[in-house]
Protein backbone atom coordinates (compact mmCIF):
# COMPACT_ATOMS: atom_id res chain seq x y z
CA UNK A 1 0.00 0.00 0.00
CA UNK A 2 2.83 2.38 0.82
CA UNK A 3 4.35 1.75 -2.61
CA UNK A 4 0.94 2.45 -4.24
CA UNK A 5 0.62 5.78 -2.43
CA UNK A 6 4.14 6.72 -3.49
CA UNK A 7 3.34 5.87 -7.13
CA UNK A 8 0.14 7.94 -7.05
CA UNK A 9 2.01 10.85 -5.47
CA UNK A 10 4.70 10.64 -8.15
CA UNK A 11 2.04 10.50 -10.87
CA UNK A 12 0.28 13.60 -9.50
CA UNK A 13 3.60 15.41 -9.23
CA UNK A 14 4.51 14.51 -12.83
CA UNK A 15 1.06 15.63 -14.00
CA UNK A 16 1.45 19.00 -12.24
CA UNK A 17 4.94 19.38 -13.69
CA UNK A 18 3.67 18.70 -17.22
CA UNK A 19 0.77 21.13 -16.73
CA UNK A 20 3.12 23.83 -15.44
CA UNK A 21 5.45 23.16 -18.36
CA UNK A 22 2.56 23.65 -20.82
CA UNK A 23 1.49 26.87 -19.08
CA UNK A 24 5.07 28.11 -19.10
CA UNK A 25 5.42 27.26 -22.80
CA UNK A 26 2.20 29.07 -23.69
CA UNK A 27 3.25 32.06 -21.59
CA UNK A 28 6.66 32.23 -23.22
CA UNK A 29 5.15 31.87 -26.70
CA UNK A 30 2.65 34.66 -26.02
CA UNK A 31 5.39 36.84 -24.56
CA UNK A 32 7.59 36.30 -27.60
CA UNK A 33 4.71 37.17 -29.97
CA UNK A 34 3.20 39.98 -27.91
CA UNK A 35 4.11 42.57 -30.55
CA UNK A 36 2.14 40.68 -33.20
CA UNK A 37 -0.99 40.58 -31.03
CA UNK A 38 -0.70 44.27 -30.16
CA UNK A 39 -0.32 45.15 -33.85
CA UNK A 40 -3.35 43.03 -34.82
CA UNK A 41 -5.43 44.52 -32.00
CA UNK A 42 -4.64 48.11 -32.97
CA UNK A 43 -5.17 47.33 -36.64
CA UNK A 44 -8.54 45.71 -35.91
CA UNK A 45 -9.70 48.66 -33.80
CA UNK A 46 -8.67 51.16 -36.50
CA UNK A 47 -10.40 49.21 -39.29
CA UNK A 48 -13.48 48.86 -37.09
CA UNK A 49 -13.46 52.62 -36.61
CA UNK A 50 -13.21 53.14 -40.36
CA UNK A 51 -16.18 50.89 -41.09
CA UNK A 52 -18.19 52.53 -38.30
CA UNK A 53 -17.46 55.93 -39.88
CA UNK A 54 -18.26 54.66 -43.39
CA UNK A 55 -21.47 52.87 -42.50
CA UNK A 56 -23.05 54.75 -39.62
CA UNK A 57 -22.17 58.43 -39.89
CA UNK A 58 -23.75 61.10 -42.12
CA UNK A 59 -20.32 62.61 -42.80
CA UNK A 60 -19.37 59.76 -45.12
CA UNK A 61 -22.72 59.76 -46.90
CA UNK A 62 -22.60 63.54 -47.34
CA UNK A 63 -19.10 63.73 -48.82
CA UNK A 64 -18.81 60.35 -50.52
CA UNK A 65 -20.72 61.27 -53.74
CA UNK A 66 -18.45 64.29 -54.23
CA UNK A 67 -15.38 62.04 -54.02
CA UNK A 68 -16.85 59.69 -56.62
CA UNK A 69 -17.50 62.68 -58.89
CA UNK A 70 -13.88 63.80 -58.55
CA UNK A 71 -12.74 60.33 -59.66
CA UNK A 72 -15.11 60.47 -62.62
CA UNK A 73 -13.94 63.93 -63.73
CA UNK A 74 -10.24 63.10 -63.45
CA UNK A 75 -10.72 59.81 -65.30
CA UNK A 76 -12.74 61.67 -67.91
CA UNK A 77 -9.87 64.08 -68.55
CA UNK A 78 -7.53 61.14 -69.11
CA UNK A 79 -10.00 59.43 -71.44
CA UNK A 80 -10.45 62.63 -73.47
CA UNK A 81 -6.66 62.91 -73.75
CA UNK A 82 -6.67 59.34 -75.08
CA UNK A 83 -9.14 60.35 -77.77
CA UNK A 84 -12.38 59.05 -76.28
CA UNK A 85 -15.60 60.93 -77.02
CA UNK A 86 -16.99 61.02 -73.49
CA UNK A 87 -19.12 63.16 -71.21
CA UNK A 88 -19.04 63.19 -67.43
CA UNK A 89 -22.11 63.70 -65.28
CA UNK A 90 -21.83 63.22 -61.53
CA UNK A 91 -20.08 59.90 -61.02
CA UNK A 92 -20.87 58.61 -64.53
CA UNK A 93 -18.70 58.56 -67.65
CA UNK A 94 -20.54 58.05 -70.92
CA UNK A 95 -19.71 57.66 -74.60
CA UNK A 96 -21.87 56.72 -77.60
CA UNK A 97 -20.87 53.06 -77.17
CA UNK A 98 -20.31 52.55 -73.44
CA UNK A 99 -20.87 54.12 -70.03
CA UNK A 100 -19.89 53.38 -66.44
CA UNK A 101 -20.91 54.74 -63.06
CA UNK A 102 -18.32 54.86 -60.30
CA UNK A 103 -19.86 53.46 -57.13
CA UNK A 104 -18.75 52.36 -53.69
CA UNK A 105 -16.17 49.61 -54.09
CA UNK A 106 -14.67 51.28 -57.18
CA UNK A 107 -13.23 54.19 -55.22
CA UNK A 108 -10.08 52.73 -53.61
CA UNK A 109 -11.37 53.77 -50.18
CA UNK A 110 -11.17 50.33 -48.55
CA UNK A 111 -7.68 49.39 -49.83
CA UNK A 112 -6.47 52.85 -48.80
CA UNK A 113 -8.00 52.45 -45.34
CA UNK A 114 -6.39 49.00 -45.09
CA UNK A 115 -2.99 50.48 -45.91
CA UNK A 116 -3.33 53.50 -43.60
CA UNK A 117 -4.53 51.42 -40.65
CA UNK A 118 -1.67 48.94 -41.12
CA UNK A 119 0.84 51.82 -41.17
CA UNK A 120 -0.70 53.48 -38.10
CA UNK A 121 -0.77 50.20 -36.16
CA UNK A 122 2.89 49.40 -36.74
CA UNK A 123 5.25 50.41 -33.90
CA UNK A 124 7.55 52.93 -35.54
CA UNK A 125 7.94 56.68 -34.90
CA UNK A 126 5.06 58.76 -36.23
CA UNK A 127 7.51 60.80 -38.30
CA UNK A 128 8.00 57.70 -40.47
CA UNK A 129 4.28 57.00 -40.71
CA UNK A 130 3.31 60.36 -42.21
CA UNK A 131 5.36 60.12 -45.46
CA UNK A 132 4.27 56.50 -45.85
CA UNK A 133 0.59 57.40 -45.52
CA UNK A 134 0.89 60.31 -47.95
CA UNK A 135 2.82 58.36 -50.58
CA UNK A 136 0.67 55.25 -50.27
CA UNK A 137 -2.59 57.19 -50.46
CA UNK A 138 -1.46 59.08 -53.56
CA UNK A 139 -0.25 55.92 -55.29
CA UNK A 140 -3.50 54.10 -54.57
CA UNK A 141 -5.47 57.09 -55.86
CA UNK A 142 -3.45 57.07 -59.09
CA UNK A 143 -3.93 53.32 -59.40
CA UNK A 144 -7.67 53.81 -59.03
CA UNK A 145 -7.69 56.29 -61.91
CA UNK A 146 -5.79 53.73 -63.99
CA UNK A 147 -8.40 51.15 -63.02
CA UNK A 148 -11.33 53.35 -64.05
CA UNK A 149 -9.73 54.35 -67.34
CA UNK A 150 -8.71 50.79 -68.19
CA UNK A 151 -12.17 49.43 -67.34
CA UNK A 152 -13.81 52.03 -69.55
CA UNK A 153 -11.49 51.15 -72.43
CA UNK A 154 -12.16 47.44 -71.90
CA UNK A 155 -15.87 48.20 -71.98
CA UNK A 156 -15.47 50.04 -75.28
CA UNK A 157 -13.12 47.66 -77.09
CA UNK A 158 -13.56 44.30 -75.32
CA UNK A 159 -16.92 44.34 -73.50
CA UNK A 160 -16.97 40.57 -72.99
CA UNK A 161 -14.00 40.89 -70.61
CA UNK A 162 -15.41 43.79 -68.59
CA UNK A 163 -16.91 41.77 -65.73
CA UNK A 164 -13.78 39.65 -65.39
CA UNK A 165 -11.56 42.71 -65.23
CA UNK A 166 -13.90 44.57 -62.90
CA UNK A 167 -14.84 41.87 -60.39
CA UNK A 168 -11.81 39.58 -60.40
CA UNK A 169 -8.63 41.12 -61.79
CA UNK A 170 -8.77 44.65 -60.42
CA UNK A 171 -10.20 43.71 -57.01
CA UNK A 172 -7.33 41.32 -56.39
CA UNK A 173 -4.76 43.73 -57.80
CA UNK A 174 -5.84 46.47 -55.43
CA UNK A 175 -5.56 44.32 -52.31
CA UNK A 176 -2.20 42.99 -53.49
CA UNK A 177 -0.91 46.49 -54.25
CA UNK A 178 -2.02 47.81 -50.83
CA UNK A 179 -0.14 44.96 -49.11
CA UNK A 180 2.85 45.49 -51.42
CA UNK A 181 2.95 49.20 -50.53
CA UNK A 182 2.85 48.36 -46.83
CA UNK A 183 5.72 45.90 -47.25
CA UNK A 184 7.70 48.49 -49.19
CA UNK A 185 7.06 51.03 -46.46
CA UNK A 186 8.30 48.54 -43.85
CA UNK A 187 11.53 48.11 -45.78
CA UNK A 188 11.87 51.89 -45.99
CA UNK A 189 11.49 52.22 -42.22
CA UNK A 190 14.22 49.63 -41.74
CA UNK A 191 11.93 47.12 -40.04
CA UNK A 192 10.88 43.93 -41.81
CA UNK A 193 8.64 42.41 -39.14
CA UNK A 194 6.55 43.17 -36.08
CA UNK A 195 8.99 43.31 -33.15
CA UNK A 196 8.84 40.51 -30.57
CA UNK A 197 9.82 40.44 -26.92
CA UNK A 198 13.50 39.72 -26.42
CA UNK A 199 14.82 37.61 -23.57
Amino acid sequence: MRQLRINRYNQRREHRARRNLVKTGIGEWFSEHKGVFVFLLIFGVLMGGFYALALFTPFYERHFPYYLGVNARMSGHILKYLGQDITVGGASISSPVFSITIEQGCDAIEPTALFICAVLAFPVPFSKKVPGIIAGTLLLAVLNLIRIVSLFLVGVYLPSAFELMHADVWQGLFIFFAIFLWGSWLLWTGKSQVPVQNH
